[in-house]
């Protein structure tokens, strides 16, 4: 029998037109590590719309960090986006589909996702648990700060008294914490995120939080106080149904009694790489997509 020959692969940019396959290439890679590892309790896939306003997003402010594998000339079968803002890169997203992995695809997306934060001052990138995902982002040469994760049904916890709802209009108290814990501002990524129907906490004059159906989103203060008010008002707001904290690395210590006090589970997460000029890191809990 003749070895089949695997069809070739093209890495082109990422269009408009790409975003409804590269939202379900990443549910099927998603998936498929989640049964590998034996995640107890994987969480959903983000809402169709929220996938898609992200992605759309992420096209129009860097479109030079957004790419796709492609092959036959139809088939996505991977993608990757990297984003700047303020000078700082992330990877907000890089996945290849179950049978079109260990074949160079993803560092292939890697290297052009990277190639758009050549000039940044700092990097992060938050990793899964696949041991292959792990090795291609701890030879970008970054410093690796493993994460746990916590997860359960909150109880016995209110919102502190210091913590309000907030709006758009708090945008500018979000910048000008952003750049005093990680160096740059989320700008409009964070519009985004509310405009998708996620909710922004603030504790004004020291912090925010963003959460989604008990997810915490992402989180920056400027105290450990403020961080852990916002964490305890983050939790309650999951309202009895289940909630989850991730990338909690061992510079965010103040995380864990809040999370522990409301009844969660700690277990080990991925990682975050870091690199850079990215200011304290702390007390913060970063976002998958907008870093």
């Amino acid at each position: 029998m003749v070895p089949r020959v695997p069809d070739p692969i093209e890495i082109r940019p990422m269009r408009g037109d790409d975003v409804p396959a590269v939202h379900q290439a990443g549910v099927a890679a998603f998936e498929d590590l989640d049964r590998r590892s034996g995640v107890p309790y994987p969480g959903p896939a983000p809402p169709l719309e929220v996938a898609h306003a992200r992605y759309h997003h992420l096209l129009a402010t860097d479109p030079g960090g957004a790419w796709v594998a492609e092959r036959n000339d139809s088939e996505i079968v991977g993608a990757s986006v990297g984003l700047v803002r303020e000078g700082i890169w992330g990877l907000s997203y890089l996945v290849v589909i179950p049978g079109a992995q260990s074949a160079g695809t993803g560092r292939e997306l890697l290297s052009r996702a990277w190639e758009h934060g050549r000039d940044a001052r700092g990097w992060i990138v938050l990793s899964s648990q696949d041991p292959r995902a792990l090795r291609a982002y701890a030879r970008l040469g970054l410093a690796l700060h493993p994460c746990l994760m916590a997860t359960g049904t909150p109880r016995g916890i209110s919102a502190p008294a210091g913590v309000r709802p907030g709006s758009v209009d708090d945008l500018p108290l979000t910048e000008s914490v952003d750049r005093a814990v990680r160096g740059a501002a989320h700008g409009a990524d964070l519009r985004v995120q509310v405009e998708s129907g996620a909710t922004l906490l603030v504790v004004p004059g020291r912090g925010y939080a963003t959460v989604r159906d008990g997810n915490v989103l992402l989180l920056a203060a400027l105290d450990d106080a403020a961080a852990r008010d916002l964490l305890l008002a983050a939790l309650a707001s999951a309202g009895g149904g289940p909630a989850m904290v991730d990338c909690i690395s061992a510079a965010q210590g103040w995380a864990v009694a809040p999370c522990l006090d409301a009844g969660l589970e700690l277990r080990p997460s991925g990682a975050l790489f870091l690199g850079g000029d990215l200011g304290p890191f702390t007390p913060y809990v970063p976002n998958g997509a907008y870093l």
